[in-house]
């Protein structure tokens, strides 16, 4: 279960899309496609399937809320 919960973290791939690829000042929250709002509903509705799942979204999610509190500290 850990080494899903951790290739939840494969997620930030899509910062490799963005032009530049690291901006410190910079929110990923809504800029990057996977760290959308709509992406965001897609990994609660993973929450209500079996595993792995579940534990996918979990992962996603706690991703998400890391990336939000890092927004909230800038």
């Amino acid at each position: 279960m850990f080494l899903i919960l951790l290739a939840a973290m494969i997620v930030d791939l899509d910062h490799l899309l963005a032009n530049p690829i690291f901006q410190a000042d910079r929110c990923s929250i809504n800029f990057h496609p996977l760290h959308t709002y709509y992406a965001m509903l897609i990994y609660v509705g993973l929450l209500f399937f079996r595993k792995p799942f579940n534990v996918i979204g979990i992962g996603l999610l706690i991703h998400m809320v890391t990336d939000l509190i890092d927004c909230v500290m800038m």
